[in-house]
């Protein structure tokens, strides 16, 4: 029980804290419009770090499902985020890409083995 709720935690900030730190950093409001570079950036960026959220959970976990919550609470952060703030770039890019990419990091951690 304890590395299943590790790997959550773990996984999810993997993800939220560089994303975090992206946008505090470049002083770019995630909720703005931004240049066509720095939003193809940002999304790439994204993506790797929920596949490397969703790989590391499941390492932690064993479980595939972990990344499936990683993923979860992702999804309900953009959501949130859409409804609080209205549709634009950054929450839509996540449900679209970021999402899915942390459940490909699990799915591909339980592939090596």
């Amino acid at each position: 029980m304890l590395r299943t709720i590790a790997g959550i935690v773990v996984g999810y900030l993997v993800f939220a804290v560089p994303a975090f730190l992206l946008f505090r950093l470049t002083h770019h409001d995630p909720h703005a419009p931004a240049n066509l570079g720095f939003e193809v950036f940002s999304v790439v960026y994204g993506v790797l770090f929920a596949l490397l959220g969703g790989y590391l959970g499941t390492v932690i976990s064993r479980k595939l499902w972990v990344a499936l919550a990683i993923s979860a609470i992702m999804a309900a952060g953009a959501v949130t985020s859409m409804i609080s703030t209205g549709f634009s770039w950054s929450p839509i890019a996540a449900l679209i890409c970021m999402v899915p990419a942390a459940a490909v990091g699990g799915w591909l951690r339980l592939r090596r083995q």
